[in-house]
């Protein structure tokens, strides 16, 4: 793959200095790698340079895929060049990585992910598969790859591929979201059942089987029968359940927490505290 690009004219490309192996290069003047972003309103961003992605592996792997998918060789260059590229625009701007407020102790919504997260939610676009990479499952396969040579650690950057994995099969709909569906109600079923049976053995609590060790052996073994529901994504499914059985409890904690904070905000403009 060539690294040249529709913005190399004129550019100053030098590594991403927040992470300087990862693959992003920055069109900074100041050749210091810097992204300069402008804080637009309470939640957005606009980013003022362009960057791009340049890992060679990552590319080759991209290519190979489209052309697997029935992509021309001169075609999938052009869409692996749109897609490896951000260009600036004052219309279109960012929210970094949109992690909800109740999670954002697991991660927050800039990190080495920042310039993968940006780069995803320019390949998804209102209608399925409608990006640069026609492809709603490889634009967020491109998105763990990017986050792997930016250095996010192997889980975080697996269970925020299987947040974005999710939504394109919902978006998908037909098949692939009542496959959703069914692996929800399933993995449900399970980590309830994990949990119960955790508890009755740890902690004593009540549970209607003599033998809870067998119930939470059945209970993880759900959640590996329910991951291939996600089809080639099974990873995804897998990986989703297995975050879950933490992740659930500690963000309920946190989302309460949240209420119960915005109760008391509510509490002080209603007396006029200053």
């Amino acid at each position: 793959m060539s690294d040249t690009t529709r913005t190399d004219a004129g550019s100053n490309w030098v590594p991403w200095r927040v992470a300087p192996d990862s693959g992003f290069e920055v069109d900074d003047p100041s050749g210091r790698g810097s992204v300069e972003m402008v804080q637009v309103d309470d939640r957005h961003f606009v980013v003022r340079n362009a960057f791009r992605h340049s890992d060679r592996a990552v590319m080759k792997d991209l290519f190979a895929l489209l052309a697997r998918n029935g992509m021309g060789e001169s075609e999938a260059r052009r869409a692996i060049d749109d897609a490896r590229t951000f260009v600036p625009s004052e219309d279109n701007p960012t929210d970094l990585a949109s992690i909800p407020r109740f999670m954002r102790w697991f991660e927050d919504p800039y990190g080495r992910h920042t310039l993968a997260a940006i780069l995803h939610d320019e390949l998804i676009t209102d209608s399925a598969n409608s990006g640069s990479l026609r492809s709603d499952a490889l634009a967020d396969r491109f998105f763990r790859e990017m986050m792997r040579t930016s250095g996010v650690p192997w889980l975080k950057r697996w269970i925020m591929w299987s947040a974005v994995a999710l939504r394109t099969r919902w978006v998908a709909g037909g098949l692939r979201r009542l496959s959703l569906v069914v692996w929800l109600a399933l993995s449900v079923v399970g980590i309830t059942t994990f949990v119960g049976s955790l508890g009755a053995l740890v902690f004593g609590w009540p549970w209607p089987v003599s033998q809870p060790v067998w119930t939470l052996v059945a209970a993880l073994a759900l959640i590996v029968v329910a991951a291939p529901l996600w089809g080639r994504q099974w990873m995804a499914g897998l990986i989703a359940a297995v975050g879950a059985l933490w992740l659930v409890p500690a963000g309920a904690v946190a989302g309460l927490a949240g209420i119960v904070y915005l109760v008391l905000e509510s509490v002080a403009r209603a007396l006029r505290l200053r």
